[in-house]
């Protein structure tokens, strides 16, 4: 019995070469989403920090501003107010840079003739002393301190420098008016009966003299704080005296 299909030989199929599957095309490296979010990231905080850099030295531009503004304002206020005293003490006395203004010196003068005799122009040189007085310290008066320094930028210690000084000037001419309508008494006496007032008339000025070297500290730190640096006060018993 022969056997089906003995003797037949398979016929070999050719060898292909092997199939390549699609590569993948590598992605740019600036195009990779990590580097995009980085750069992203490092972008944001540049700005973030550049924000940060502008808006601060514009707020310390506006400060410095400010600063130069209120140093402006503080320097005009007390020139004003400067101004103001050697104008009107500049009227009824002498006012100079480094000691207390010497106002009114007629009426120590007076006081002291009228100790030994009765001048002849004695009630009026006085009196019109008194009225000068009284006209310089209501012109200070009227001046409204208060006003001008508010806004300025001056702290309450500085603005009290200023109305110290005003107050004690005020004093001070207040005291010699005061000694002035005095002597216009005294000279209406007998110089024998005159003692008592013009004791209590120089007690008077002496109190006026302590008043105005008291003016002349507080006005020199007050005028400190306004930028306007003076020459300090000079006192008895140092060089320079």
């Amino acid at each position: 019995m022969a056997i089906k299909g003995k003797g037949r030989t398979k016929t070999r199929q050719p060898v292909h070469a092997p199939r390549r599957g699609p590569v993948p095309v590598p992605v740019p490296f600036l195009r990779r989403r990590g580097v995009q979010a980085l750069a992203a990231f490092l972008a944001g905080l540049l700005v973030f920090w550049g924000g940060v850099w502008l808006t601060n030295g514009l707020r310390a531009q506006d400060r410095t501003t400010r600063a130069e503004e209120q140093d402006l304002l503080r320097r005009r206020a007390g020139a004003s107010w400067k101004s103001l005293i050697e104008t009107e003490v500049g009227t009824i006395g002498t006012v100079q840079e480094g000691s207390p203004p010497v106002v009114l010196p007629e009426v120590r003068t007076t006081l002291t003739e009228l100790g030994e005799r009765t001048p002849a122009d004695a009630v009026g040189a006085l009196q019109d002393a008194a009225a000068g007085a009284k006209e310089v310290s209501d012109a200070i008066e009227s001046y409204d301190l208060s006003s001008s320094l508010t806004g300025k930028g001056f702290d309450k210690g500085q603005v009290l420098r200023f109305l110290s000084a005003r107050d004690e000037l005020r004093s001070s001419l207040t005291l010699i008016r005061e000694a002035a309508l005095l002597g216009v008494a005294a000279a209406r006496l007998d110089v024998a009966d005159r003692p008592g007032v013009l004791g209590r008339a120089r007690s008077l000025l002496a109190e006026a003299d302590a008043a105005m070297t008291r003016f002349q500290t507080h006005q020199v730190e007050a005028l400190s704080a306004a930028g306007i640096n003076p020459q300090q006060p000079v006192l008895p018993g140092l060089p320079g005296t």
